[in-house]
């Protein structure tokens, strides 16, 4: 499977060998309320449950923080995966490296040979899935943008033994949908970086970027953790 430029043409055939989810990270525009981040992570639980076995890992490696304690994103994407929607922490896997897009992909393509997972599955808004999909295609030609989509539940075969659940998932993708500015913000910049890394496929500008316009939002990892 691969994007999404459209999220009703995504269906999800999983691997017989561990794959991951990665739930790609949330820096700009709405990161205020957060809440693509939450229905990014809601469609990831959605998914995680829909899997069949061997379970596929969970992964995060985005490092910002968010709210007025400076909380680590990490910390509160595991909590709501552990917390909320009820999974074993054994199949999430956190490392708080990466302040852009590029460098979730390049992090992720490690945690892929460690851990020997077969396939990626990356999570993000539809405004954002072929620029990740153009990064992924670079290094990591099996993985799979699938859009965060209101449409992508509609093909979810959930169980029903955990429908208790469905209802918060639901909710959390719907509201994590960016309105029209936000999505006419979001667009100016997927282009402008599209256009940067095709003279800049190191990342250098993207990277310089991401520090300049928020300079105190990544803090030094504990990488113990």
């Amino acid at each position: 499977m691969k994007t999404a430029d459209n999220a009703s043409d995504s269906e999800v055939t999983w691997p017989s060998a561990p794959s991951g989810i990665l739930i790609m990270g949330k820096r700009q525009g709405t990161k205020k309320e957060n809440l693509q981040l939450w229905g990014r992570t809601a469609l990831a639980a959605a998914l995680w449950y829909s899997a069949p076995h061997p379970k596929p890992y969970l992964i995060f490696v985005a490092a910002d923080i968010h709210g007025p304690e400076n909380t680590p994103d990490g910390l509160a994407v595991k909590k709501l995966l552990t917390q909320t929607y009820g999974i074993s922490a054994d199949f999430i896997i956190l490392r708080p490296v990466s302040n852009c897009t590029l460098i979730e992909v390049r992090a992720v393509r490690v945690l892929t040979k460690f851990y020997r997972l077969s396939q990626i599955f990356a999570l993000t808004h539809l405004y954002h899935a072929p620029r990740a999909q153009r990064y992924l295609d670079e290094i990591l030609p099996n993985a799979a943008v699938i859009p965060v989509h209101p449409e992508i539940l509609e093909t979810i075969n959930f169980p029903p033994e955990y429908k208790i659940l469905w209802d918060g998932i639901e909710k959390a993708v719907k509201d994590s949908m960016p309105g029209r500015a936000d999505r006419l913000r979001e667009q100016l910049i997927e282009t402008m970086l599209n256009v940067a890394h095709t003279v800049d496929r190191r990342g250098k500008f993207e990277r310089w970027l991401a520090r300049r316009l928020r300079p105190t939002a990544y803090p030094k990892v504990d990488r113990r953790r």
